[in-house]
Formats: structure tokens, C-alpha cells, sequence
């Protein structure tokens, strides 16, 4: 008989967990819901125990995490962290007591039922493993910024444009940067009633369903395969999305889309920031050849917080932005120990400002050639297969390249 003692935050949390053991052999759960509950019961000896860090919002780590080691020194224990409790502080001092008790912990930034099932094989004594998408559903990449306005927008964009122009794939673009929304203006989309403010009550419920989200988004000009959810212009609700919320729309989209990028805000204080990039398929680091960013926010925001979520540098890809002659972006990838996915020239004559300003993509407009190659290269990171055919307006893979971005733009503006 393994013997538990879990200490979860709410009752349905500890039904849930529990449910999840299932017939794993003869186990007596103990489950309890407070702090002194929980170390009432450590006189009695336990194999394993469960602690979420929310039990403890008024403690320091090292008086409850020894205290539990002291009095259970052959239990295995895991601990969940979370960041609505813990600063960054005290997550890195539950992280370094846990590495010297020997505990394991349970990442921060999950969604509840993501954060139970690896609860779930801790308890059981496995290795939790992330589950493969279905199959049919489509890619999920996330995009954010070193520091602000690097360009994450700028890239999240121009290759969605590049994927849906081809023809071939049903493409959503997400606008989840909820405290600074930009793809309405940089596209300049008019219809404000479009956001998915309207689907929130669908997302809070966790009942939003693939259709619903095609009907949420907008659509933009002559490209039939492009969806776009904007961001809301409620600004002040940023707070309100949940993890679960975000996951729930992030799993309409894999069932609506081929391919969805999600543009998310560039600091981690947010769910879908942090739901959106630990649940991609690819993420994408955009950051500019510029120490302040790539090293400094950057590394202040990964050591402080990304970290606890289980990420490493080696999970995420690396494009620098507005790259210059004589840039060594392959150094600033090694710099950060990521794979280097790309570089985007920088556009001259003021190129880039004015497509910003008057709502026009960079893509295929004349005079950022270079810019559209590098947007199409990112594109085909996503959707390989669709990029080594020819694209249906390109009679013969001996059109001219000009000619195939004129048949594009085309599509695009009509």
C-alpha cells in the first residue's frame, strides 16, 4: 500500500488529481487544503506527498520545504510551483531547496489540466511526457520579442501573408498580445467588433469550437485562406485570461488551421504570453542585433521568470530583425544557446515606418525584395512541404521571382 499525503489548493483540484491515479495499484490518498492541515499530518509516515506552493502564500520556502523533508525523510516529494504565489525570488529559492531535498517540482505556467497529469506521473513515479497533437491538427507557433518592438508583429505577419498566399493552407493569426493589440493597425483593419473579447465567454466555459473562432476572426483582402483574431481594445482585461482560457482557444485553432502564429506580448506577466508560448509547437525569439535586447531583457526575463516554466534557451528558435551587413546573428544564437531560424534584412528608406503607419505590410511591396525572401524562408520553417511546390499562380518554377510576387500581390490587394 503507497501511502500519499496532497496538499492542493481546492477540493474538485484534488478530486480531479486524484481520479487521474486511477487503478495504479493499491494507493491511500490522504488529500488536505490547507498549510496546517497538511503539516499536522506529517507525524505520520507518508511514501510520497504533494504540495502545491499556493498552501504556503504567507510563508517562506525553507520553513515548510525542510519541515517537510526533516519529518518525511523517505517520502518523494513534489512541489507545484506557482507564480501567482511566488515572485521571482521565491521561485528560484523553491527551485534551489527542491534541488538540494531532493523534490521534484511541477513547472509554473500550466494550464490545470497540464499541471494535474504531470502531478499525475510524478505521483506514479513515471516520466511526465508532453502529448503529441492529434492527428489533423495543426502547427501552433508562438512569436515574441526580446524587448519591445523588435519586430515580433513585423515577422508574425508577413508570414502568415507569405503561408496564405500560396493558396494551400487554411492560416490563423493571432493577435494575443492583450495589453499592446498591433495587428488591427498594422493591417489597418477597420471592423473594432471582431476581437476575441467576443469569444471569452466561449473560452472561460472551455465549450469554443473551431467554427465559432472562424466566425470570431476577420478575413483580409483577396486571401480567402487567412484568419485573423484581433486584439481586443479592452486593454485593461489583459489579467482576466487564464491559462486554461488561452489553451482553449489555442486548441480551436489547431482544429480550425493548417498553421496558426500567435503574436503574444514580449514580457511573460500575462497567461497568454506564457499559456501560448509553452504550448507551441515552435516559438520564435525576435530580437535585434542590440545588446540591450538580446542580452540584457532578454536574459532578465528568462532568468526571472521562463525558467520556471520549464523552457529552455535550446526550446526556442532565434530570428534577428532588421539584420545589417556585417552582422553576425549566428554569434547572438550562440550567445543565447538557441538555434539561429532566420534573419530579416533591414528596409531602407524608411520603408518599414511607413508600412507601419499606413497599415500596408512589408510583404511583397516593391523595394523589400530582400525582406519578402526572408519572410518566405521563415514560411517555409512552418509549411516545408507547401513551400517546395509551386504556388499555383506560378505556371513553371522558371517565372521569374518578380513575376510570382506580382501574381501574390495581386491576391493580396486585388
Amino acid at each position: 500500500m503507497i501511502k500519499i499525503l496532497a496538499g492542493l489548493p481546492a477540493i474538485e483540484l484534488a478530486e480531479r488529481w486524484k481520479s487521474k491515479l486511477g487503478g495504479a495499484g493499491e494507493t491511500d490518498v490522504v488529500n488536505v487544503y490547507g498549510a496546517e492541515a497538511l503539516l499536522s499530518r506529517l507525524r505520520e509516515p507518508f511514501d510520497r506527498i504533494v504540495v502545491h506552493t499556493g498552501l504556503f502564500y504567507d510563508r517562506y520556502p525553507w520553513e515548510w520545504m525542510e519541515e517537510i523533508r526533516r519529518t518525511q525523510p523517505q517520502a518523494e516529494v513534489t512541489v507545484v510551483l506557482d507564480e501567482g504565489v511566488c515572485d521571482s525570488f521565491g521561485l528560484e529559492a523553491v527551485c534551489r531547496l527542491a534541488a538540494v531535498l531532493d523534490y521534484r517540482t511541477v513547472p509554473a505556467g500550466s494550464r490545470e489540466e497540464e499541471m494535474l497529469d504531470i502531478l499525475a506521473a510524478l505521483t506514479l513515479g513515471g516520466t511526465p511526457e508532453r502529448a503529441p497533437a492529434a492527428e489533423g491538427q495543426g502547427l501552433v507557433a508562438a512569436v515574441w520579442s526580446a524587448a519591445s518592438k523588435d519586430g515580433a508583429t513585423t515577422v508574425a505577419i508577413n508570414t502568415a501573408l507569405a503561408l496564405a498566399s500560396a493558396g494551400r493552407l487554411q492560416v490563423g493569426l493571432i493577435d494575443a498580445n492583450l495589453r499592446n493589440p498591433e495587428i488591427r493597425p498594422h493591417l489597418n483593419l477597420m471592423d473594432r467588433g471582431q476581437s476575441h473579447f467576443k469569444l471569452r465567454p466561449k473560452m472561460h466555459t472551455g465549450t469554443l469550437q473551431a467554427d465559432e473562432l472562424l466566425e470570431g476572426c476577420t478575413s483580409y483582402r483577396s486571401l480567402p485562406g487567412l484568419h485573423i483574431l484581433t486584439g481586443s481594445p479592452r486593454r485593461d482585461t489583459a489579467q482576466d485570461v487564464t491559462p486554461d482560457m488561452m489553451g482553449g482557444l489555442l486548441d480551436a485553432a489547431r482544429r480550425a488551421f493548417d498553421i496558426t502564429i500567435v503574436d503574444v506580448n514580449a514580457y511573460p506577466d500575462n497567461a497568454a504570453t506564457v499559456c501560448s508560448v509553452r504550448e507551441a509547437d515552435v516559438r520564435w525569439l525576435v530580437t535585434q542585433n542590440n545588446y540591450a535586447s538580446y542580452q540584457t531583457s532578454w536574459n532578465e526575463w528568462y532568468n526571472c521568470y521562463w525558467r520556471y516554466c520549464g523552457l529552455q534557451p535550446s526550446d526556442i528558435s532565434l530570428i534577428v530583425n532588421r539584420c545589417s551587413a556585417g552582422d553576425k546573428p549566428e554569434r547572438i544564437a550562440d550567445v543565447l544557446g538557441m538555434p539561429l531560424a532566420g534573419t530579416v534584412p533591414n528596409v531602407g528608406s524608411g520603408l518599414g515606418l511607413q508600412s507601419v503607419h499606413e497599415g500596408v505590410p512589408l510583404y511583397l511591396r516593391p523595394k523589400a525584395e530582400a525582406f519578402s525572401e526572408a519572410v518566405e524562408r521563415l514560411a517555409a520553417l512552418l509549411a516545408p512541404e507547401a513551400a517546395a511546390e509551386p504556388a499555383p499562380h506560378a505556371k513553371s518554377a522558371a517565372v521569374p521571382r518578380l513575376a510570382r510576387w506580382a501574381a501574390r500581390f495581386t491576391a493580396m490587394f486585388g
